[in-house]
């Protein structure tokens, strides 16, 4: 698979992506590394006299469970500021309207005794 990467002055990948980019350099990894890969891009080197990706070699495994796992509580969690973000938003639409309303009445009370002011 190939992807783009940026890497620091050690050879150390700093960023990938899956599109082409400038200050991106494309490289090949091998399908089997690309969990890992995923998990510790920041371990992974770029040679760049050999112009390849090399794998540390020791790095924990990691099941597709733990992985399955990890991805739906960061879901539930954006899932909840979704929905408290929803909240706070009508929340914020009801006072608005609240104080519209307010602000009318406080007007028409102020037009009321000006004009009765007037007579």
């Amino acid at each position: 698979m190939f992807i783009y990467i940026k890497y620091d002055t050690d050879g150390f990948i700093t960023a990938y992506q899956n599109t082409e980019e400038d200050g991106y350099t494309k490289v090949f990894i091998l399908d089997s590394w690309i969990t890992q890969f995923a998990q510790h891009s920041d371990k992974f080197r770029y040679d760049t006299d050999k112009k390849v990706v090399l794998n540390p070699g020791n790095l924990p495994e990691v099941s597709l469970d733990e992985l399955n796992t990890k991805y739906s509580s960061v879901l539930e969690t954006s899932q909840q500021a979704v929905q408290s973000a929803t909240a706070l938003a009508q929340q914020q639409t009801v006072s608005e309207t609240s104080i519209n309303q307010l602000q009318k009445s406080i007007t028409a009370l102020a037009l009321s005794q000006s004009a009765k002011g007037t007579k």
